[in-house]
């Protein structure tokens, strides 16, 4: 078994603090978290890269040395992988198995050291009928907090619910969450997540009869007295497009996202910026801007903006605080194009095509006013979308975007264009020495560990060595 640590290492702006290479004989980690209360990284992978039957959890020290490893479960008893979280200092892995119309969740909870409190511990039962099923998990902003959730089958016209599992420090438990509102009225955008004080934060679409939009709602549960707190996130004269929240400490939030004034459009013409007050939970500090000429020239022909036309196909996937009360949000160009063809034989197929362009990034101060924006020009399509779209750190002076692309001179290579407080953002630049288009960059394994360090991963086409690396980032 080989690992191989490299430390203080220099790439432009962002230090190697660590790095963990596994050979081709090694198996690949499916699932990876950090452990704040160590710096160090657990991962969950099958026993060995020939067998998928049995699972194993690992454990590595901040250097990404390894501690100890364990086995887990064989899948041949019907469960599945589904989750790897972890709280303080339990690690939790989560299965499901199905039983006719029901699955049944299960928890493995192992301490820092490798010692197993419980195994298959079932903790959900849930029936999601003709629904399709998802079991989401999601973080407090603390990282002291983890749920787990699911929709669950109710009849007809009757309250929408939702299960979960709530982990904390010092407690867990399972609940239901009845929604104010039908299951065939509602829609839960977003995760739901938990706060800094273990309350239950979710963003719901509610079919209006009268508007060809949604009516979005923030909803607070507060589990100790089974009560739900909502708010309508109204702006008069404007549609809302998939508006984004972010939890603050005192059971506030602060909500940002894109809208469109024309009637039954999607495109992008302004930003909304809003809060919603932990004392009371109501919405205030409404303010809405219309995107400035310039930033719409970027994207439409005079005629087309003369005509009122917005940003086609801009969807909002961040929305980041500033050290000064305003906010940064990140969005991206993405569409799908659908072709039909013939074979030589005669069959007809059809293929789906992901085209993800470029990363837009608006800076919006305190008072909702628009500073900045920035575009970083990329154009990315393929029938498969595991390598396209892009991964971002967030720096204590700067943002990191990370993404693959192909340049003359260069070749195809992982490229990362920073991004600094005041806007100026650096030419893309390759990232990864002698990386070769056979290799794979596992863009959904880009995250953010701490406030200065961030994590990124790839394997070698030729070799087959999976490369996992810890970033300081100034």
């Amino acid at each position: 078994m080989r690992y191989m640590v490299l430390l203080c290492g220099m790439l432009g702006a962002q230090t190697i603090l660590a790095e963990l290479a596994l050979e081709r004989r090694q198996p690949r980690p499916l699932r990876a978290e950090y452990v704040q209360a160590d710096g160090g990284l657990v991962t969950v992978s099958y026993k060995s890269p020939t067998s998928t039957r049995t699972f194993a959890l690992h454990k590595y020290d901040a250097d990404f040395r390894p501690e100890w490893s364990q086995e887990l479960f064989d899948q041949s008893s019907g469960e599945e992988l589904v989750h790897l979280a972890v709280v303080d200092t339990q690690i939790w892995v989560f299965t499901q198995r199905n039983e006719g119309n029901r699955w049944l969740v299960y928890a493995y909870i192992a301490d820092l050291e490798g010692r197993f409190s419980r195994k298959g511990a079932k903790i959900l039962q849930i029936e999601p009928g003709m629904r399709r099923f998802e079991l989401k998990l999601s973080y407090a902003p603390n990282r002291q907090y983890v749920c787990l959730s699911a929709a669950i089958r109710v009849p007809a016209d009757s309250a929408d619910r939702v299960a979960f599992y709530l982990i904390g420090r010092d407690t867990s438990f399972a609940g239901e969450w009845i929604m104010p509102f039908r299951e065939r009225e509602l829609e839960v955008r977003r995760p739901i997540q938990p706060s800094h004080e273990g309350h239950l934060f979710a963003l719901g679409a509610v079919r209006v009869p009268t508007s060809e939009f949604p009516q979005y709602y923030l909803m607070k549960y507060l589990p100790e007295s089974q009560l739900t707190l909502t708010v309508p996130l109204e702006v008069e004269g404007v549609n809302l497009l998939e508006p984004m929240f972010r939890i603050e400490k005192g059971g506030g939030a602060r909500i940002a996202g894109f809208y469109s004034l024309r009637r039954g459009s999607s495109q992008v013409q302004g930003l909304v910026f809003a809060r919603v007050e932990g004392a009371g939970f109501f919405l205030s500090g409404v303010q809405q801007t219309l995107l400035p000429t310039e930033v719409l020239q970027r994207f439409l022909s005079e005629r087309q903006i003369a005509r009122g036309r917005g940003i086609p196909d801009l969807y909002l996937d961040h929305l980041i605080p500033r050290a000064d009360g305003g906010i940064l949000l990140i969005g991206e160009q993405f569409y799908i194009t659908t072709t039909t063809f013939r074979d030589f034989y005669g069959f007809w197929y059809t293929q789906d095509t992901y085209h993800f362009d470029d990363i837009v990034v608006f800076a919006v101060d305190a008072m909702g006013k628009l500073e900045w924006f920035r575009v970083i020009p990329k154009t990315q399509t393929g029938t498969s979308d595991t390598e396209l779209s892009y991964g971002v750190l967030v720096g204590p002076q700067r943002l990191y975007f990370f993404y693959r692309g192909y340049a003359r001179g260069v070749g195809s290579q992982v490229f990362v264009v920073a991004m600094e407080e005041g806007g100026e953002q650096s030419s893309p630049r390759p990232f990864i020495p002698g990386f070769r288009a056979s290799d794979v960059f596992h863009r959904r394994l880009v995250r953010q560990l701490t406030n200065s360090e961030g994590l990124l991963a790839y394997t070698q086409g030729r070799t087959g060595r999976f490369v996992m690396m810890r970033l300081g980032l100034n």
